[in-house]
């Protein structure tokens, strides 16, 4: 006999799911059939980092770029990005300060030279949030000129 079974989706790596099923074997009895089936599925996305707020502003030597966050859950690290036309972004920075596990608000900060921004260049700034699973988040893009 074939059995055609789809396991659900489990929210936790290594789940060993078993199904038992009563085939008809004849019209006067059932017979059991037995499926076991190991799942490997990684957590789904969830938002791990929570924005306050993120600000980008100029000063006469730097473009500073802070972010607030109310809370963080399996964050791994930042990158910053940079883009003059807020469609092709570079990673100018790499933040590894997040919290691994939860935690409340967290404050950030990172310093650019003001030489991006001369003669009244735009630039726009993103950060690329990774969790502790390699999911990857995006916050809101802030700008500078």
């Amino acid at each position: 006999m074939k059995a055609n079974i789809t396991p659900s989706i489990a929210q936790k790596s290594g789940l060993l799911v078993i199904v038992t099923l009563f085939a008809a074997i004849s019209v006067s009895g059932l017979a059991p059939l037995t499926i076991e089936h190991q799942l490997t599925a990684t957590p789904g996305p969830v938002k791990s980092v929570v924005y306050e707020s993120v600000s980008a502003k100029t000063t006469a030597k730097s473009v500073l770029l802070n972010w607030n966050t109310v809370s963080e859950f399996n964050n791994s690290h930042f990158e910053v990005e940079r883009s003059a036309d807020m469609i092709n972004f570079k990673t100018v920075a790499l933040v590894l300060d997040g919290f691994a596990t939860e935690g409340t608000g967290k404050r950030y900060a990172y310093k650019e030279d003001i030489a991006v921004v001369k003669n009244g260049q735009v630039a726009y700034y993103r950060l690329k949030q990774f969790d502790a699973y390699g999911n990857i988040s995006y916050s809101p893009v802030v700008k500078v000129k």
